[in-house]
């Protein structure tokens, strides 16, 4: 209701005192925080506009500036980002109900306590939102929509493959569409091999390979895709916790389809459907019983490198032998 409500804001220049733009989806921040700025300032007005970038600790100049009125147009907008100031207390949280009408603050943070008096203020005077990750389906929608922009045809299922290999972050999405827009638009229709050939692939589609070759107890390829990922420079420990929720999603798939629900575990497990055929081939490489061994020694490999009982290269590369015999 709030992102209604800020869409309505922006189209009819209906504007509150202030707005704060928060969560995990950095792309929708910047893409509202800029909407907001061109709806109250056009693009190219600099004179109305103040920014302060990182953390805040001069409160009365944020107060002195959003008391000046603008300059031959309607509004003064302050833009803040990243302040902090939603993490502890502050005096601004005093002054939000005092905003003059001839100002607009819009605040924008990846990180909100929402205990705090200034995002309660806010929250009451103005308008807060909150943008989560996208859901799957929402995104597939957002990607088909943005090629169709460019007249290019994609298909729901190639959108929705598109996504399960690049990730949730949007910014990462866009990138590589247009990348993609930029391969295909001669011929103005996207192939799951142009995808193949354009599309960087996700850590997690990386570890989806070692799987595969520890599943088929290929411990020679396994070992030395995880040493290739290391030579790029890939976390680790970041390895590991994609293992560790790997086994968990194999385990899962592996109860489900003894349990008749094959069906289901798409929605069930919030998986890509076309991917669900690769777990339950990857979860049949494994006995219930292994893959229990594996959860148990997944987390006591996490335990033994945060308390320094073994080294993280070694521990993942332990991990790897052991169940890729």
């Amino acid at each position: 209701m709030s992102l209604a409500t800020l869409n309505d804001n922006i189209k009819n220049h209906a504007f509150k005192r202030c707005y704060l733009l928060f969560g995990e989806e950095p792309f929708m921040i910047r893409h509202y925080k800029n909407a907001l700025k061109n709806a109250l300032l056009g693009s190219g007005d600099k004179m109305n506009l103040s920014t302060f970038t990182g953390k805040v600790t001069d409160i009365n100049s944020i107060i002195e500036i959003a008391e000046t009125l603008p300059f031959f147009t309607d509004y003064r907008c302050i833009l803040i980002e990243n302040s902090g100031l939603f993490s502890s207390a502050n005096e601004l949280s005093e002054y939000i109900d005092k905003i003059p009408e001839s100002t607009v603050i819009i605040f924008a943070e990846a990180e909100v306590d929402k205990r705090t008096k200034l995002y309660k203020a806010v929250n009451k005077q103005g308008l807060s939102v909150e943008f989560e990750v996208q859901k799957e389906s929402d995104l597939v929608n957002v990607i088909i929509k943005k090629f169709a922009a460019d007249k290019i045809q994609i298909s729901s299922d190639l959108a929705r493959y598109f996504v399960s290999r690049i990730g949730t972050s949007m910014d990462e999405l866009f990138s590589e569409a247009d990348k993609l827009i930029s391969y295909v638009y001669e011929k103005r229709t996207v192939t799951k091999e142009d995808i193949d050939n354009v599309c960087a692939r996700q850590l997690s589609d990386k570890i989806f390979d070692i799987m595969d070759y520890m599943g088929k107890k290929d411990r020679e390829n396994a070992i030395g895709y995880y040493l290739d990922l290391i030579g790029l420079q890939e976390s680790p420990v970041k390895i590991l916790s994609l293992i560790n929720n790997h086994f968990t999603r194999l385990y899962n798939v592996k109860n489900l389809a003894a349990e008749g629900k094959s069906g289901e575990i798409a929605s069930l497990l919030k998986l890509p459907p076309f991917f669900v055929k690769k777990y339950i081939d990857q979860a049949n490489n494994f006995s219930f019983e292994k893959l229990k061994d594996a959860l148990e020694y997944g987390i006591f490999a996490d335990n033994a490198i945060k308390t320094g009982e073994m080294n993280e290269y070694i521990a993942v590369e332990s991990m790897i032998v052991k169940f890729s015999a």
